[in-house]
């Protein structure tokens, strides 16, 4: 609450006290539905128990199976931004001896920080967490690999298989960790014990020869004491790779053999010494290895690939003789083989549309949204259900399938993502009026128009064909118009859409392409020529509130320049550069992100990657600085979102308000015309932060328009982080979640207008959703 001694600095600046008074308001909070969406890398069946299933994802955390309800559920929703690692799991261990007994390994993005090992005796609803001694990224390249965690009953030892620090064992359950200096590789893909063998995967690249791997599989027969190296299938030699030889994917046993899957590089991987699997963008050359052990220590390996050719394998999974695998990076799409004389035959029983069959349950999966093809794609983990006959589910980068007919002659696959959210939101804006109660952006989907908050879409933002845009990073609307949307959106995969700024008079039902206005600069052709290719940033896009002017700041990569920053005076049809002036009368060299006053046409803003607060006057043409709070120096607001950590919003119905999260604090900026500059209010004492704002209907049954506001905001307030409101400017500050209802990282915050009390989270790990007060 305000201090007494409040006063307007030399400024315009509103000082607040330290010390904010809150209180708790109950809030519920569900998914508007999409439905998996995400890279699910793997999963795990307890071996005795027949309900007992998990999967791990790449961003998203670790989910449960609900055999009742047939539905995944998350176990990160108490997992807060102030510790991220959580979500980024890299694999997980069950003890075959207790079923309620889960052991994560997770982390995330410093190379510097440590990863996490997560301990749960109720079958992940609660943790505890012990810290590890090494690096951990469950959103690194190479993380559809195999498990690199394992729990060895035997001799209740924890392994950890790390990705670039070596082998690891714990003794008393993660709490203390010791490194196995003999064993040679410090690149692991994976660990499993089968019997009185251990066998370690590794990428090889300690014994690497110039441009090709060393040896990538080893094994122990004396619990981890020495390790020898194993033979491995012949590489065939990849013309343009970077890097020659097998990588060690994944493993499998039976009663009679263990299993081994292998990819390599190919040519267009992204990485050079994680390039071996498909999340690399490339892969060639795999294997199908099959082994025996014999009690007098032979060793025997065969080669019982399927298919060879420029494609590799990661998955593979055995049964009493049965055995299944999938191609990963084959050109015309992958395929899933099974074996049922333990890899001597096979038989393929999915690929594409031609082979199996496909009944997709969600509808923007279905071929008529992805060109007319099965959109099936990072199959790397296939698993068969060991208490239920005929069942299997494999993953892919987009949600995970499963089949209850596997050893028909025609084998159905069917989604099965119930409860499963994993998409990353980038952005989440909810119109005042209009056919859209919310719009969505989001990473490779595009972007969803929801017309109603508990019901699916019927496809993301789309051509006349159906074939979808992806990743949009930003759209406005004027609000006397709100079915008038603009989009900046990258072009998909296949080539079929192209990148730029696509525009819908329809409320999202429709899409057009904006031409690309070429011939502004050589660096604007060039990246808009860029942006017209395959999953390129298109940048950033504020509509004025008349709906005649478009100012698109054209993206390079995450970056938004402000001599890129373009405007159209007549709704796309002409572009001309925007002018973007500092104080000093020099063009401003920085970034800048243009947003559109909700009621004035002519009055847009601009923030820089420095604190900088621009003002254009003539409705984009030129860009003026301003002076901003001392506060907002060093903020980066010239970044597309999810890249820098500011929330910038409008308020409808008011000429010149701007409400601002930076990361560090909360402001309401108010443009005064006559000043020609801004007065800046601090909305929370200088110790107390917000990272993310949206603004929603301040009083049941008002008008959004003519009534005081709803600000939303995620932060920290008095130390403790959470989901916060106020409906009076900071005088009032009301939490909405509890320690149970975190939701991971956050990217966006807006407030329903038409609903009052109800707001929307964009997250980067659990979907979208949207909180309500708990009716008393």
């Amino acid at each position: 609450m305000y201090n007494k001694n409040d006063k307007i600095t030399e400024k315009g600046l509103l000082c607040m006290a330290n010390i904010q008074t809150i209180k708790s308001v109950p809030y519920h909070y569900r998914h508007l539905p999409i439905g998996g969406g995400g890279y699910v890398t793997g999963f795990f069946f307890h071996p005795t128990d027949r309900n007992v299933l998990y999967c791990r994802t790449d961003i998203g955390g670790m989910y449960r199976f609900h055999y009742e309800k047939q539905a995944w559920e998350s176990l990160i929703d108490p997992v807060s931004m102030e510790d991220l690692r959580e979500t980024c799991p890299i694999s997980a261990a069950l003890d075959k001896e207790n079923a309620d007994k889960l052991y994560i390994a997770s982390g995330a993005w410093k190379r510097e920080s440590h990863g996490l090992v997560t301990v749960s005796t109720d079958r992940g609803k609660t943790f505890v967490k012990h810290e590890l001694p090494v690096f951990v990224h469950g959103n690194l390249h190479g993380r559809g690999a195999g498990e690199r965690l394992w729990y060895d009953e035997k001799k209740k030892r924890l392994w950890l298989a790390s990705q670039m620090d070596g082998l690891w064992f714990s003794a008393d359950e993660g709490v203390s960790w010791e490194k196995a200096e003999q064993f040679p590789e410090t690149g692991c893909t994976f660990v499993s014990v089968f019997e009185n063998v251990m066998l370690v995967g590794t990428e090889g690249l300690q014994r690497r020869k110039e441009q090709c791997r060393g040896n990538s599989l080893y094994a122990s027969r004396d619990g981890g004491e020495t390790f020898f190296a194993l033979e491995q299938p012949e590489y065939e030699w990849v013309e343009g790779s970077r890097l020659h030889g097998l990588v060690a994917q994944r493993c499998a046993a039976d009663e009679e053999y263990v299993y081994v899957s292998f990819s390599a590089n190919g040519i267009r991987s992204q990485n050079v010494e994680r390039g071996y699997t498909c999340d690399c963008g490339d892969c060639s050359s795999g294997r199908i290895a099959r082994y025996c052990f014999s009690d007098d220590g032979r060793m025997t390996m065969e080669d019982i690939t399927p298919e060879k050719g420029s494609f590799g394998y990661s998955a593979v999974d055995a049964r009493h003789g049965l055995l299944i695998t999938a191609t990963i990076g084959r050109r015309g799409g992958d395929k899933v083989l099974l074996s049922n004389d333990w890899g001597n035959s096979w038989k393929c029983v999915l690929h594409g549309l031609d082979v199996g069959q496909m009944a997709f349950r969600l509808s923007y999966m279905k071929p008529c949204y992805n060109g007319g093809n099965n959109l099936i794609h990072w199959m790397t983990d296939v698993k068969m259900d060991p208490h239920r006959k005929g069942v299997a589910w494999f993953n892919t980068g987009t949600g995970v399938f499963r089949t209850e007919n596997l050893t028909d002659d025609t084998v159905i696959w069917q989604d099965w993502c119930d409860g499963m959210e994993e998409t990353v939101h980038i952005n989440v804006h909810a119109p005042a009026g209009g056919r859209v109660q919310v719009l969505d952006m989001i990473g490779d989907l595009g972007g969803f128009a929801f017309t109603d908050v508990d019901k699916h879409c019927e496809n993301s933002f789309a051509d006349d064909d159906g074939n979808r845009y992806i990743t949009c990073l930003s759209c406005d609307w004027p609000d006397g118009d709100p079915d008038h949307i603009a989009v900046t959106a990258r072009g998909n995969w296949t080539g079929k859409t192209k990148g730029g700024l696509i525009i819908s008079r329809d409320g999202a039902k429709t899409w057009k392409r904006v031409p690309m206005p070429m011939g502004l600069s050589e660096e604007l052709d060039d990246l808009l020529n860029r942006i017209s290719g395959v999953n390129i940033n298109a940048g950033w896009v504020a509509v004025s509130a008349d709906g005649q002017s478009y100012i698109w700041a054209v993206a390079e990569r995450i970056f938004l320049h402000a001599r890129n920053v373009i405007v159209s005076p007549n709704q796309g049809k002409d572009f001309i550069r925007s002018r973007v002036m500092k104080k000093d009368g020099t063009e401003a060299t920085g970034m800048m992100k243009p947003v559109a006053d909700r009621v004035d046409p002519q009055l847009i803003y601009g923030f820089g990657d420095k604190g900088e607060v621009y003002v254009s006057r003539d409705g984009g043409l030129t860009f003026h600085e301003k002076t901003s709070p001392d506060e907002f120096k060093g903020i980066n607001c010239g970044l597309v979102d999810c890249a820098d950590r500011t929330e910038i919003r409008a308020a409808g119905g008011e000429r010149g308000v701007l409400y601002v999260a930076t990361g560090e604090g909360l402001w309401k900026l108010m443009y005064d015309e006559k000043a020609d500059d801004f007065t800046a209010m601090r909305l929370l004492s200088p110790k107390n932060k917000a990272f993310c704002v949206g603004l929603g209907l301040g009083v049941p049954g008002s008008d959004y328009f003519k009534e005081q506001k709803m600000v939303y905001f995620n932060g920290v307030i008095n130390g403790v982080y959470g989901f916060y409101r106020t409906p009076d400017d900071g005088k009032t500050i009301e939490r909405i979640n509890t320690d149970q209802q975190m939701y991971g990282s956050i990217h966006s915050i807006d407030g329903d207008k038409r609903t009052y009390g109800r707001y929307f989270l964009a997250t980067g790990s659990s979907g979208l959703l949207y909180g309500e007060e708990v009716k008393t």
